[in-house]
């Protein structure tokens, strides 16, 4: 609890004009009777996108009449907040969707066509020698200032800032993602069964997570998970189905996943739009199934579109243009749904089940200890105690092998500013292969981000 009010707990959400999360975990805390009062402290280092989050926050407390359970606070100095907080949650996106955008347009002028970018390949290794540097700093400040706090992040990339937390500052920081969790409730809609009877185990890197068992009532469910995929996959795709951005439930959203699952019995998360990038191989010139990834197969253009007309709208209802949207406080399926569940279970002691980003520490044996892995874990009243995965098959564990290595190869180019070893990083990912046109593309991307690349200068 806090150590200026025990009766009332504290957050602290840094990044926090991510709007959409800001406000997803505001509806979430606003309705959430049975957690009790919150002090909700904002921190952004863009006094705008602060300034828009903290009067749209106001406006839904009000909304619900929870001033008296619910105050709202902001800062641009994280520094300032930390001390006496109870929960950290880092949602931070250095140079937002420009720099996202900009990752895209010249990865594509290179050849490489990515339909994310923020996890792996050349636009992922772009956003972490961004991003992974302030994370570390973050985190140090974390570890200084609150010790004793539960520390959360959302940050991509995911597998990146954690092992770099981990390792460069000392810090204990849970990972999440609403990827597992999703693709857990779609695998079950997929077999025609409710999700509260359905288990799983699971284990991989994050966007890249293997559910290698999936059980209904304690009886295998994959049989009814082939029935459906052979039958949906016998039949013609129509093109509306591949490559969309959001997921309408048919085998041929993600054509991939299931061949994979076809070959090694396993299902991976968070499905193809995240699954391809890892396969850069099999993706040559990005043409995927008669489409181009990032183009018209999950189009970057289109979920950029998509987040800041989200965010537009978010402003106007901050500023009183328009009335607020009261669908804001329906039941919240968006990033932060997993975060409420943790602090629920922590807080009653619940010990209930979920997947995190965390240092593998022998729980999947043929990892790195230093590897941050997604994989289960039990959230109880003494903090999140993951899970030991003992039997991910040895081809997926080689997998996950392989795609770990070009993380502490970009981690280690980031924390340095070393450019050959950045260069080295993309040859390693694998979409790349080629000095001469690898240390081309890394040296436009260093170049294009130059004033969110203090170490590289």
């Amino acid at each position: 609890m806090s150590a200026s009010n025990p009766d009332r707990r504290s957050l602290v959400l840094i990044g926090a004009g991510s709007a959409v999360f800001t406000r997803g975990l505001l509806a979430d805390l606003i309705g959430a009777d049975d957690l009790g009062s919150w002090e909700i402290r904002l921190v952004d280092v863009n006094p705008e996108a602060l300034s828009v989050t903290a009067r749209l926050a106001e406006r839904m407390v009000e909304a619900r009449g929870a001033e008296k359970r619910i105050t709202v606070r902001s800062s641009t100095d994280r520094r300032g907040e930390l001390p006496g907080s109870d929960y950290v949650v880092t949602c931070v996106g250095v140079g937002g969707r420009p720099a996202w955008q900009t990752d895209h347009e010249i990865c594509q002028r290179h050849g490489v066509f990515q339909p994310v970018g923020d996890s792996v390949l050349p636009g992922g290794i772009s956003r972490l020698l961004r991003t992974t540097p302030v994370m570390v700093d973050i985190a140090r400040d974390v570890v200084e200032l609150a010790p004793d706090a539960y520390f959360f992040n959302y940050s991509n990339p995911m597998t990146a800032n954690i092992q770099a937390m981990t390792r460069y500052a000392g810090a204990e920081v849970i990972g999440l993602c609403h990827g597992m969790h999703h693709v857990q409730r779609e695998l079950a809609a997929f077999a025609g069964l409710p999700f509260e009877e359905t288990s799983t185990l699971y284990a991989g890197i994050n966007h890249l997570t293997f559910i290698y068992d999936f059980r209904h009532r304690g009886q295998d469910a994959w049989p009814a998970v082939r029935e459906r995929m052979e039958r949906e996959l016998a039949e013609p795709a129509h093109p509306d189905d591949i490559g969309a951005i959001w997921e309408n439930g048919k085998a041929w959203h993600n054509p991939f996943s299931w061949e994979f699952f076809r070959t090694y019995g396993a299902y991976p998360a968070a499905n193809d739009r995240h699954v391809v990038e890892f396969f850069p191989e099999r993706w040559a010139s990005g043409d995927y199934y008669g489409k181009k990834l990032g183009v018209d197969a999950f189009s970057v253009p289109e979920i950029l579109a998509w987040g800041e007309e989200r965010y537009q709208s978010m402003r106007t209802q901050a500023e009183g243009d328009v009335p607020l949207d009261e669908s804001a406080f329906d039941r919240s399926t968006g990033e932060q749904e997993q975060l409420l569940a943790i602090i629920r279970s922590i807080t009653f002691d619940r010990r209930e089940m979920f997947s995190v980003n965390v240092p593998n520490r022998g729980s999947v044996p043929g990892l790195p200890d230093g590897a941050a892995l997604e994989i289960p874990a039990v959230a109880t009243a003494r903090g999140l105690r993951q899970l030991r995965v003992p039997d991910l098959s040895a081809p997926l564990t080689a997998i996950l092998a392989r795609r770990l290595a070009p993380v502490d190869l970009a981690v280690e180019a980031a924390m340095t500013g070393d450019r050959d070893l950045a260069v080295e990083a993309v040859i390693a990912d694998g979409a790349v292969t080629d000095r001469d046109a690898a240390a081309a593309l890394t040296d436009e991307l260093l170049h294009a981000q130059s004033r969110f690349l203090p170490r590289f200068a």
